[in-house]
């Protein structure tokens, strides 16, 4: 038996994520496919373009077995704490042979290389880092402009792309764990990962996105998308077309109510942004622009975008702290098909599963318990997702809704 573990966002499934799929699956000769997929909130700081249910059906009719949700706390975070929680859930349930991830680099000795570099982060590529921060570059940038001094201009280049990144980040937190899970990387298809526009077959989520925003219909999509994601797409057309702007009013409030001491005391706060916010938020009338005059060249904006979403959530620095500290983690099934049940079956028989499985929180989780300091922050998230997307609170309370079975 050969199980691959794929981290996802699906945000939303297209033809891209199929070819990874389909090739991971040929690489690997695996027989079930488990993939930890973000929930209502992705990691730009967003709202995802269809609510996680959604997306977990489009995955497993696209091909996915089981679609176990990434929690908020990580799947709203950095690439660091992404690649921690996706990597926990699947090392957790004790039976994932393997892992594949897109990258540009498609090369996956090349990223091991210099995930190795980042690990054990030498003292020489530390000060170069200090020094360009120093300079006043972006964190991101910083990094880049190290690495490239410490090892050369070809690894600089790669830790500037996107899916590279986000590879490198699940290869260290491997590393750093010794994790007996096999890593292998597919090479990107078709357009740029922030490609604004669909210029082939395979067309970023991005372009997607931005399509979709725009147009308000799913006119045109069938061409980027496999039928099972976009058949289940198209029925929520006019229901899935939130964005950042609809959660402005929230977080408007939000600021208003909180003191400068609490909202510093926000995980992603920090270097006095929560004064910044407290002195711009009555002089801006659109989400875009309160990140505009919030941000800065040492901040990306989709760092502005993370931060925005745990103060709406009350994601605090001690609660972060507790959840790591405590190695907090649950597996929550979103969706699977017959094969995915099998799976969780062979996994229920073995006793492989060192984390819990949750398919009804009503029944395995109490309120006092340790989980629900990390659950609580994803049934949140859903309740303001479907706050602002006018869905109805009850019927897509996460205390309603059951893992779908296809």
């Amino acid at each position: 038996m050969k199980v691959l573990g794929i981290i996802s966002e699906y945000n939303p499934f297209h033809k891209g994520h199929l070819y990874h799929l389909e090739e991971s699956k040929k690489r690997t000769g695996a027989d079930f496919v488990v993939s930890v997929m973000s929930g209502n909130f992705v990691q730009r700081g967003e709202p995802a373009i269809a609510d996680k249910w959604t997306r977990a059906h489009c995955a497993v009719d696209c091909g996915v077995d089981l679609v176990l949700e990434l929690p908020f706390v990580f799947a709203c975070n950095s690439a660091e704490y992404f690649a921690y929680g996706g990597l926990s859930v699947l090392e957790g349930l004790g039976c994932v042979d393997c892992i594949s991830f897109g990258s540009e680099s498609g090369n996956i000795e090349e990223l091991k290389e210099i995930a190795k570099i980042l690990v054990n982060e030498p003292e020489e590529l530390k000060t170069l880092l200090k020094e360009k921060l120093d300079e006043g570059a972006s964190y991101a940038k910083a990094w880049g402009l190290a690495l490239e001094e410490y090892a050369g201009e070809g690894a600089s280049k790669i830790v500037r792309e996107p899916n590279n990144i986000l590879a490198l980040e699940y290869l260290k937190r491997m590393a750093k764990t010794n994790s007996s899970i096999k890593a292998i990387t597919i090479p990107r298809a078709g357009g740029s990962h922030n490609d604004v526009e669909p210029t082939c077959d395979y067309a970023s989520a991005t372009a997607l996105r931005k399509k979709y925003h725009e147009q308000k219909t799913m006119d045109g999509f069938i061409e980027y998308m496999p039928m099972g994601s976009y058949r289940n797409l198209a029925k929520l057309e006019g229901k899935c077309n939130i964005n950042m702007e609809d959660l402005f009013p929230m977080v408007v409030a939000e600021i208003l109510r909180s003191s400068p001491e609490e909202l510093s005391s926000v995980f992603s706060v920090n270097e006095g942004l929560e004064n910044r916010l407290k002195s711009e938020i009555r002089n801006v009338r659109t989400m875009e622009e309160l990140i505009r005059k919030v941000n800065s060249k040492r901040y990306a904006q989709t760092k502005i975008q993370r931060m925005l979403m745990h103060i709406l959530v009350h994601l605090d620095q001690s609660s972060m702290n507790r959840i790591i500290t405590k190695r907090i983690i649950y597996g929550r099934i979103l969706a699977m098909n017959d094969n995915g049940a099998k799976l969780l079956k062979i996994i229920k028989k073995n006793k492989s599963a060192k984390i819990p499985i949750i398919t009804n929180i009503n029944k395995d989780i109490r309120d006092d318990s340790l989980l629900w300091q990390l659950l609580n922050y994803d049934v949140l998230a859903t309740d303001l997702y479907n706050l602002t997307s006018g869905n109805n609170l009850y019927a897509g309370a996460d205390y309603v809704v059951k893992p779908i079975k296809i």
